[in-house]
């Protein structure tokens, strides 16, 4: 693995705690778990060069993850070992990782809800650990990934490829259909008071985090004042004056946002005329050197987190993640 992915390594002190034997393990199974089935094995002798132990020491590894159940292996004469099969969960631990992170969007949203439940059921039924965090704007997403504090990010398909044409380290590995981000005219605008009594000298919240907020406000406001709110704050910072008007993207939580005094309407249809459907389809994000959490999102089903998501939306499942 690259340097760079160290903290998303298991935290042991590998000089100081772990043998020549540990070492060996963890790294034939990283090997094994960025293969795929069908794929030829590096032989001991090229193992030995790259791991840097004896030919014993590999035969060993290899021996220990057979007997765990880890992988199955089959060899043909001349031509090497190929993998038969592999426990994409087992290989994940025993190569020291810790569990596979996913920042998602903040959960406001069912559609949030049901991509995180749908990407835990797809990694539980492969044992992979996981672990979902949150956090705000594709802006500061994408950054847990450059800072490798995470292993997947969630954005849009629009702020994934943003994103990507400023960090070509990273690359989009799975977007979704339209509705799996937003769903259909689930964005609108919410303000603090009707259209009519709004001051001319509107104050529109904006999040700049947000590669998505910020174009969507652009779109609906150009050239008008605006005023930085973090998404998450904006009906708070509509109640308390500070802002008079903003995009939202209606809740499925139902944040009775008319309850609270505050009223909405639909966008323009001129911006609405200039979104696409990367704007509301998901996209996952990881950076191009991290064969591992790659090798693992390749052979889970994506279309049955999409599956899962709609049955999370739909009121036909709880979300857990």
């Amino acid at each position: 693995m690259n340097p760079k992915a160290e903290p998303l390594v298991s935290a042991r002190l590998k000089s100081d705690v772990e043998s020549p034997q540990q070492r060996a393990t963890e790294m034939v199974a990283r090997t094994i778990l960025e293969r795929k089935i069908g794929e030829r094995l590096p032989n001991v002798a090229e193992f030995r060069v790259s791991i840097g132990v004896g030919a014993g020491t590999i035969q060993k590894a290899l021996q220990e993850l057979q007997n765990d159940n880890l992988v199955v292996l089959t060899s043909k004469q001349r031509q090497g070992t190929f993998i038969v099969d592999k426990n994409l969960g087992g290989l994940w631990s025993m190569a020291g990782f810790h569990p596979l992170s996913v920042i998602m969007p903040l959960p406001l949203s069912w559609e949030f809800q049901g991509l995180a439940t749908g990407l835990r059921a797809a990694l539980d039924q492969y044992n992979v650990p996981s672990s979902f965090i949150f956090g705000h704007g594709s802006t500061q997403r994408s950054k847990a990934l450059s800072d490798s504090l995470s292993h997947v990010a969630v954005m849009s398909t629009y702020a994934a490829k943003k994103v990507i044409a400023a960090k070509p380290e990273l690359f989009i590995h799975t977007t979704y259909d339209a509705g799996s981000y937003y769903a259909a005219d689930s964005v609108i605008v919410v303000a603090r008071a009707p259209r009519e009594l709004l001051p001319k000298n509107l104050r529109i919240g904006i999040d700049r985090l947000s590669i998505d907020h910020a174009m969507l406000t652009q779109l609906e406001f150009p050239d008008n004042n605006y005023v930085d709110v973090s998404y998450a704050h904006i009906p708070a910072a509509l109640i308390g004056g500070a802002c008079d008007v903003a995009v939202w993207h209606h809740s499925a939580f139902g944040l009775s946002l008319n309850h609270q005094e505050l009223v909405t309407w639909p966008l323009s249809p001129s911006a609405m005329a200039l979104l696409t459907n990367e704007m509301f389809s998901a996209a996952l994000v990881l950076n191009k050197d991290n064969t591992a959490t790659r090798a693992v999102l390749d052979e889970i089903n994506m279309a049955q987190v999409r599956t899962v998501q709609k049955e999370v939306v739909e009121g036909k499942r709880l979300p857990t993640y």
